[in-house]
């Protein structure tokens, strides 16, 4: 089995993901909201935190949900089906600030059907 984790700033294509994975047969998929280092750090330099407060008031970002973070557990026959499912939305994930996908083994799960 693995774990696939993944990471994206574009929160509004959550869903449609989600839906993907669905319709690609993937059930029980979590999303999460998450944050990036670079947005933890800020506090360490006030002028770095100023710039990207006024970015996100010029850019009407809503500070609350930079970033999900989605994770599925699939056997791993499943794996290929769940990338394809998330490139299909996200689209090319080596372009940058596109995302970040990836997968570890899992040695054991327990409540999964």
């Amino acid at each position: 089995m693995q774990a696939i984790f993944l990471v994206i700033k574009q929160v509004d294509m959550v869903d449609s993901i989600m839906e993907a994975l669905a319709d690609a047969g993937i059930r029980g998929g979590t999303a999460i909201d998450s944050a990036g280092m670079a947005r933890s750090i800020t506090h360490l330099n006030q002028n770095v935190a100023m710039v990207q407060l006024l970015r996100g008031i010029l850019n009407g970002e809503d500070e609350s949900h930079k970033s999900k973070t989605i994770f599925v557990i699939v056997k791993d026959e499943e794996v290929e089906a769940v990338k394809k499912a998330i490139t299909d939305v996200t689209g090319d994930l080596s372009k940058p600030n596109a995302g970040i996908m990836f997968g570890i083994p899992v040695s054991f799960t327990e409540g999964i059907s």
